[in-house]
C-alpha cells in the first residue's frame, strides 16, 4: 500500500523499501528479514479524526414543500454574526496565480475569502448537528464529505520484515494470481494478468484488445519478450538511456516497458545477474525489460472488452500511482502514426498503448502498464462509512441551512473577512516544506484500529475514523520553511523539468486581525442555535480554527470572537435613525438559541450522541494544547531522516510508518 513513502518517492526522495532478501553469507550481519525492533514511540500526525455520530439528526422538515412551509413559520429569525478574526499562527489562503507567492489578494490587500469561512463553518457544522457522512460528488467534482473512490494498493511482499504485509499480499496474490500445474506436475503461482492493448476510439470510448501470438490469445507474457536492457539496444540497434521512472517507449513498430528505475549499469548476461547478492543486487536495479509488438494486436473487435467507466475514472483518481499514466504517457501511438506502421486503414481508432490487464468474471476490473500493478480495492471508502448516515433521503441541518443543491438555497452568506487596519503583516517569502495530499491509502491511520491485525479497506466492517481535522501548532515564523535537503530535492526536479517539490509562499504574520460578517435569513430558533453551536463548542473557552493551505505545517489557526445582531419585529417601520440609515439588528445573548438546539437534541433522543461527539471536537479545536510540553513532537508528520551516504543524501521513511503504527485517537494523544 502507498503511503507516505509513496509521497515522498513521488516527490523524488529516495527511501529503502523494506524487501524480502536472501540471507547474507557473513554470520556476523543480521537478516534483513528479521523484523527490526518495535518502535517506542507512538504513531504521530498533525491530524486526528473527530468520530461520526451513530446517527443522523434530521432538520425540522422533510421534504421540499416542507422547506416552503419552514421557512415562511412566523417567529422566523433573520440577522447578522459580526467576527472578530486574529491569526494565531501564520496563514496562508492560497496563491493568486502559479507564479505568485502572495496569499489571496484578489485587489491587493490580502484577505479571507468568504468561500474559504463558508466552507470551514460548514464542516463544524455538519458535526455539531450530527449531519449525514455522504460521498456523492458535488458540482466541483469532490465528494460532499469525502471522495467515494476506490484505494488502489500494491503488495508484492510476504511477511517479509514486517508482519502486516502478510495479509496484504495474501489480499493481493489471491486477485492477481491462480495455481497451475508446471512442468514437473507441481502447482506453481502463475500471474492471471494479460497483456494487451488499451485502445481509445475517436468516440473517446475506450477498449482493451488483448495480445496475440501466432494467431492465439496470449494468457500470460511469453517469456522470450523478457529480455535484458542490454540485449534489448542489441537486438533493435536503440539505447535505452537511463531513467529514474516507469516508461513506455516505442521504437518503431516494438515497444518496451519499464517499470521502476533503471540500472545504472547495464549487465550483458543473465548469469552474471544471477550471480548478484545482496546490497550488489539491489544496486542492479532494474535489468529486465518486457516488449511487446504492433502484429501482437487482436484486431477483431469481437474479442476487444470494452473498458468499465467506473475502471476507467478509478485508475484516473488513483493518486499514489507513479510513473505511467496510460491515458496520458508518452508512449501512446496515435492514429496517423499507427496506420504508418500496420498499414491498416483505422479512421475510428484515436490512440493505443501496451498495457496488462485483469479480467474477472468477462469484465475488465483493473489495468496496468506493468504485469504487477496496483489494483482497487473491492470495497469503495464508502463501504468504511455506516449506511445509516449516507442515507440522501434524510434531510439534515447542513442541507436546511446551507442549503440543498438543485432544490433550495442557502440561508447563511459569508462575506469576505478584511483586514481591521486596511493593511496586514507578511513573513517573508520562502520554500515551504512539501506539502502532503491526503493519503486514505494509509488504512492504519484512516481506518479504525482495534489493537490487533490491521484492519484494511476490505476487511470486514472497517470503519473510517471520521472527520479529518489538524492540530493547532504555535510555530515561529520559520518552522516552515524547507530544509537543505527539500531545496536540493526541489532543483534536481526542476532541472528534470518536473513538478516542482515546493514552491514561494508569503504567508501572513500571526497577530493579523480581520473582520467578517455572517447574514442570515428566515432561521428557526433551533437552526440559530445550532449555527451559533459552532462558536459556543460545547462550552469551551479556548477554541480556535484552522482556514486556508499549510494546515500540515502548522499554518491556518484563527481565534474567532462572534457578536449575534437579530433583527427587531418592527424593523423596517423605520428608515432613518439618529446616526443615519436605521438599523434593524439589536446585539442578542445568543442563550435562548442554544437551549433551544440543545432541547431539539433531546427530544430525538440525540443529545448523549452529540456529547460524545462535541467532546473530542472541542479537544481538537483546544488552542491551550499548544503549551503542553513536547506538543510540536506529539503533532509532528512522520517525514523521516535524512541520511548521508557515499557523498548521496536520502530521506529514511520513519519506522512507524515501516511497521505501519496505527494512529492514537484525539484523547490518547492529549494525555501521552
Amino acid at each position: 500500500m502507498a503511503s507516505l513513502l509513496d509521497a515522498f518517492s513521488k516527490a523524488g526522495f529516495k527511501s529503502s523499501t523494506p524487501q524480502r532478501e536472501k540471507k547474507n553469507s557473513q554470520p556476523q550481519k543480521k537478516s534483513s528479514s528479521e523484523p527490526p525492533k518495535k518502535s517506542s514511540e507512538p504513531a504521530t500526525a498533525p491530524y486526528n479524526f473527530v468520530p461520526l455520530p451513530e446517527k443522523v439528526l434530521p432538520a425540522q422538515f422533510e421534504s421540499v414543500e416542507g422547506f416552503r412551509e419552514h421557512i415562511g413559520v412566523e417567529g422566523n429569525i433573520s440577522g447578522e454574526i459580526l467576527l472578530d478574526i486574529e491569526a494565531l499562527t501564520p496563514l496562508f489562503i492560497g496563491w493568486n496565480s502559479s507564479n505568485n507567492p502572495k496569499s489571496f489578494a484578489p485587489v491587493g490587500t490580502p484577505i479571507i475569502p468568504g468561500s474559504s469561512l463558508r466552507g470551514m463553518f460548514k464542516n463544524i457544522f455538519k458535526i455539531v448537528t450530527c449531519g449525514a457522512f455522504r460521498g456523492q460528488t458535488t458540482s466541483q467534482g469532490k465528494g460532499e464529505d469525502f471522495n467515494d473512490e476506490h484505494i488502489y494498493f500494491r503488495c508484492l511482499m510476504g511477511v517479509g520484515r514486517y508482519p502486516w504485509t502478510k495479509e496484504l499480499n495474501k489480499l493481493y496474490n489471491g486477485r492477481m494470481t491462480h495455481s497451475a500445474k508446471g512442468k514437473d506436475g507441481k502447482p506453481h503461482p502463475v500471474k492471471k494478468a494479460r497483456p494487451g492493448f488499451l485502445i481509445c476510439k475517436t468516440d473517446n470510448k475506450y477498449f482493451i484488445a488483448p495480445s496475440i501470438a501466432d494467431g492465439k490469445p496470449m494468457n500470460y507474457d511469453r517469456k522470450e519478450d523478457r529480455i535484458l536492457i542490454r540485449e534489448y539496444e542489441e537486438k533493435f540497434h536503440v539505447t535505452i538511456p537511463e531513467r529514474n521512472s516507469s516508461c513506455v517507449k516505442w521504437d518503431g513498430s516494438t515497444a518496451y516497458i519499464i517499470t521502476g528505475s533503471q540500472a545504472r549499469f547495464k549487465l550483458h548476461d543473465a548469469e552474471s545477474y544471477k550471480k548478484l547478492k545482496g546490497d550488489d543486487k539491489k544496486k542492479a536495479g532494474k535489468q529486465f525489460i518486457r516488449f511487446t509488438r504492433l502484429d501482437y494486436v487482436d484486431w477483431s473487435r469481437e474479442h476487444w472488452l470494452a473498458l468499465p467507466e467506473e475502471v476507467r475514472t478509478s485508475y484516473e483518481h488513483d493518486r499514489n500511482r507513479r510513473g505511467v499514466n496510460l491515458f496520458t504517457d508518452k508512449g501512446i501511438l496515435k492514429r496517423a502514426e499507427l496506420e504508418r506502421l500496420t498499414k491498416k486503414s483505422l479512421p475510428d481508432i484515436k490512440t493505443l498503448i501496451p498495457c496488462h490487464f485483469l479480467e474477472e468474471g468477462g469484465q475488465v476490473t483493473a489495468f496496468g502498464h506493468g504485469q504487477c500493478f496496483r489494483i482497487p480495492y473491492q470495497n469503495r471508502i464508502a463501504n468504511a462509512v455506516p449506511e445509516n448516515l449516507r442515507d440522501e433521503k434524510i434531510i439534515d441541518f447542513a442541507d436546511a441551512v446551507f442549503g440543498r443543491a438543485e432544490l433550495w438555497a442557502s440561508r447563511v452568506y459569508f462575506e469576505d473577512a478584511t483586514p481591521v487596519e486596511g493593511k496586514v503583516s507578511e513573513l517573508r517569502t520562502a520554500k515551504a516544506h512539501p506539502l502532503m495530499q491526503p493519503n486514505p491509502t494509509s488504512y492504519q491511520l484512516y481506518l479504525k484500529q482495534n489493537g490487533g491485525e490491521l484492519r484494511h479497506w476490505d476487511t470486514v466492517g472497517a470503519q473510517i475514523r471520521g472527520y479529518k481535522f489538524y492540530w493547532h501548532n504555535d510555530i515561529d515564523d520559520d518552522d516552515w520553511h524547507a530544509n537543505n535537503f527539500e531545496l536540493s530535492e526541489n532543483k534536481k526536479r526542476i532541472n528534470a523539468k518536473q513538478e516542482p517539490l515546493t514552491k514561494d509562499m508569503t504567508p501572513l504574520a500571526k497577530g493579523n486581525k480581520f473582520a467578517a460578517k455572517i447574514r442570515f435569513k428566515n432561521l428557526s430558533a433551533v437552526e440559530l442555535g445550532a449555527l451559533m453551536m459552532t462558536f459556543d463548542l460545547y462550552n469551551s473557552t479556548d477554541a480556535a480554527y484552522k482556514i486556508g493551505q499549510g494546515k500540515p505545517l502548522g499554518f491556518g489557526s484563527i481565534r474567532i470572537k462572534p457578536k449575534l445582531f437579530v433583527e427587531d419585529d418592527d424593523a423596517y417601520t423605520e428608515l432613518f435613525g439618529a446616526n443615519g440609515w436605521h438599523n434593524p439588528c439589536r446585539e442578542k445573548n445568543p442563550a435562548e438559541y442554544l437551549d433551544a438546539f440543545k432541547d431539539y437534541l433531546r427530544a430525538h433522543d440525540s443529545y448523549e450522541i452529540w456529547r460524545l461527539v462535541m467532546v473530542e471536537l472541542k479537544k481538537i479545536l483546544d488552542w491551550s494544547l499548544t503549551k503542553q510540553p513536547r506538543w510540536s513532537q506529539k503533532v509532528a508528520t512522520m517525514r523521516g531522516n535524512v541520511k548521508s551516504k557515499n557523498g548521496e543524501q536520502t530521506m529514511e521513511l520513519d519506522e512507524r510508518f515501516r511497521q505501519r503504527e496505527s494512529l492514537q485517537t484525539i484523547f490518547d494523544v492529549v494525555k501521552c
